[in-house]
């Protein structure tokens, strides 16, 4: 069907934006709003942290120079988003900790949501970590998928 790309500012003040168009495109398909809506949340969390990786390793990108590129790629049978960055070597997605309800100290832990989140909502999820940045892939298989 076709596929859209947005390059951002990685600034938080554009996460918004993302969010719009990622919905939007995902609109077009044969999706429930539940299932848009994980979509939403998913992005938005692999969006922060592409923005994250900015600000750990550069502090501050007053002009705009660092970039968060997104890409959703419409098939007849999924929506495909690509979260990619430049921020350095990232993370290795394994090591990442994930907070127990029972831990008095979880609040702490807060970021380390964002991967189950993903994971939860995507049918599909992949992280790829590389010198040149980190890359996040999230599908999403429409209905009549499997159905």
């Amino acid at each position: 069907m076709g596929e859209i790309e947005l390059d951002v500012p990685a600034r938080p003040e554009y996460l918004s934006l993302v969010r719009q168009v990622v919905v939007a495109a995902a609109g077009v398909q044969p999706l429930h709003d539940d299932r848009i809506e994980g979509l939403r949340l998913a992005v938005s969390e692999a969006t922060t942290n592409a923005i994250e990786s900015y600000t750990d390793l550069h502090h501050a990108d007053p002009d705009g120079s660092q970039r968060v590129v997104i890409r959703c790629n419409l098939e007849h049978d999924q929506v495909e988003v690509e979260i990619s960055d430049r921020g350095g070597g990232g993370f290795e997605p394994g090591s990442a900790p994930f907070p127990s309800p029972e831990d008095p100290d979880r609040l702490d832990q807060e970021r380390g949501l964002g991967l189950p989140l993903m994971r939860h909502f995507a049918d599909e999820s992949e992280i790829t970590v590389g010198e040149s940045g980190t890359s996040v892939r999230l599908v999403v298989y429409t209905p009549w998928r499997g159905q």
